[in-house]
């Protein structure tokens, strides 16, 4: 990303934005959870879905730099082995203790036994949502995910010409290009809406402007007090009922939800 000299390579400079946007975010996370005693002077992170890990290098020379009253640990999890590899020679020849990189699914962690935040920048697909089940089921105090690509709502509400959306807005589900920015506007919807019902206040966020991605919609959800609990799941299924799909969200996440799934609530 950078030259020898110091300098953003150009090719690099949207990436180089996204990361420092990012790292924003984490830092406000971080200053919320402390300022609601959701932890104290340790945090242990999670990045799921790592990749070549800029963010994750990024992210250890900051808390380390201008975190001073945190101590920390921070583990990337990757599905290609090289890159974990070429990522632990690295951290070792940096001396950045605590910090680790592992090898394989998101579904499949399971070295720690709770964490306090959990992040995703990018995640392809159902990915995402591995990473949030995974994070619930460590009972994470907060989640930061940028999502990418959202194929399952785009080609389940495609197929399903019997829903209320595809009778209610025939002109969107007809033309690819629109469903597909629909599509991901309901998916990452759904998500924030399926972390309230586990417990989580959640936000949706511009998290940079659209000329350096645009995947740039960032969910971010702190452990809270929970509440309207019952207007929030008739929310959720009003929303399932008129895209006609069941996504697969629901079948990881619904053993955390706070509220009886089966309980009779009326949509209308």
């Amino acid at each position: 990303m950078m030259s020898v000299e110091g300098k953003i390579l150009k090719s690099s400079y949207n990436k180089f934005k996204q990361i420092n946007r990012y790292l924003e975010f984490i830092d406000d996370t971080i200053e919320e959870l402390k300022t609601k005693k959701l932890i104290d002077k340790h945090i242990n992170i999670l990045d799921f879905g790592c990749g070549k890990s800029y963010l994750t290098f990024a992210l250890y020379y900051y808390l380390k730099n201008y975190r001073k009253d945190l101590s920390f640990s921070i583990v990337g999890l990757d599905l290609k082995k090289d890159v974990i590899v070429f990522c632990n020679k690295l951290a070792q020849k940096l001396n950045y203790n605590n910090l680790e990189f592992l090898n394989g699914n998101i579904k499949d962690y399971d070295r720690a036994k709770e964490v306090d935040l959990v992040f995703s920048l990018h995640a392809c697909n159902n990915a995402t949502d591995y990473s949030l089940e995974k994070a619930l089921s460590l009972n994470a105090k907060a989640i930061l995910a940028v999502p990418c690509c959202h194929h399952e709502f785009f080609e389940k509400i495609q197929k399903n010409k019997n829903s209320n959306f595809y009778n209610t807005l025939k002109i969107m589900a007809d033309n690819g290009v629109v469903l597909d920015k629909f599509a991901t506007l309901a998916t990452d919807s759904f998500r924030s809406l399926t972390l309230e019902l586990c417990g989580y206040k959640t936000k949706m966020i511009e998290f940079i402007d659209t000329e350096h991605t645009p995947k740039n919609i960032l969910i971010k959800a702190i452990k809270s007090k929970s509440s309207n609990l019952k207007e929030k799941l008739k929310e959720y299924n009003r929303l399932k009922k008129f895209l006609g799909i069941h996504p697969l969200l629901e079948d990881l996440t619904k053993k955390y939800f706070l509220i009886d799934t089966n309980t009779e609530i009326p949509y209308n």
